[in-house]
């Protein structure tokens, strides 16, 4: 058949009833343009402002769709990484789904943006244990690389991942100091370095890499660049349960 979409956007009401999200919208239209709940293969989500993505259901709207799979038992909700639309991740009956390529959770990208590094033959999907780390690496300093060191004893691949000078001017209000070609091909040369994810998404989302393992150092990136605390970049790994957090020098 022919896939349809069904726009809904959230409407802020000062009600104890509370407002009306944008899931229950989207469903109300599709019901409204007589679908059944049969019908509903996918509920995507995301936040215009790209403040908050990935944006899961509220409570309310996880019980709307609870009671609508007795009619569709695998309703999957998208969440994206950013409005960018290239990262997502999905949830069935709640549950977080992972790769048919790794036993574990594990996280996904576009295909293509993914560089090994030279003497390095076997992608981050088809080894043992791959473990990620990101950030801007600008000037790749002692404390950087010590964390690099760490991450790469956790596996057998590492997968580092560099964010573009657009995704930084956008995340912080300072100068970007090196150009991201000049980043990547410092990482690239990086004796502790697998593979690259080029132009990595800020916030850590579901993926199809094999990532087994996260690692972030207890000053985060956040810190690093002088940002106000907000959203965790973190959330999906730590609710995976496969971030490790590893002192920083």
């Amino acid at each position: 058949g022919t896939l349809e979409a069904h726009r809904g956007m959230n409407t802020e009401v000062s009600l104890p009833a509370g407002s009306l999200c944008a899931e229950r919208a989207a469903i109300g239209r599709a019901a409204s343009d007589f679908r059944s709940a049969s019908e509903l293969v996918v509920l995507a989500t995301a936040d215009p402002t790209d403040k908050l993505n990935p944006l899961w259901p509220c409570e309310v709207c996880q019980s709307w769709l609870s009671k609508l799979r007795s009619q569709s038992p695998e309703i999957s909700v998208l969440a994206v990484s950013s409005i960018a639309c290239d990262n997502f991740a999905m949830k069935i009956n709640g549950e977080i789904q992972t790769s048919a390529a790794s036993a574990g959770p594990c996280l996904w990208s576009v295909e293509g943006a993914e560089t090994l590094a030279e003497g390095v033959n076997e992608w981050p999907w088809d080894s043992e244990f791959a473990v990620y780390v990101d950030g801007a690496w600008t000037f790749l300093h002692e404390a950087q690389q010590h964390i690099l060191k760490v991450a790469r004893g956790c596996g057998t691949h590492l997968v580092v991942g560099i964010h573009s000078d657009d995704t930084l001017r956008k995340e912080f209000d300072g100068p970007i100091f090196e150009k991201f070609e000049t980043r990547l091909s410092r990482i690239l040369q990086n004796r502790h370095t697998s593979s690259v994810l080029r132009n990595a998404p800020w916030s850590v989302t579901q993926t199809e890499l094999g990532i087994q393992r996260v690692i972030t150092g207890t000053i985060s990136k956040t810190q690093d660049v002088g940002k106000e605390p907000g959203t965790d970049p973190y959330c999906l790994p730590r609710e995976l349960g496969i971030l490790e957090v590893v002192p920083s020098l």
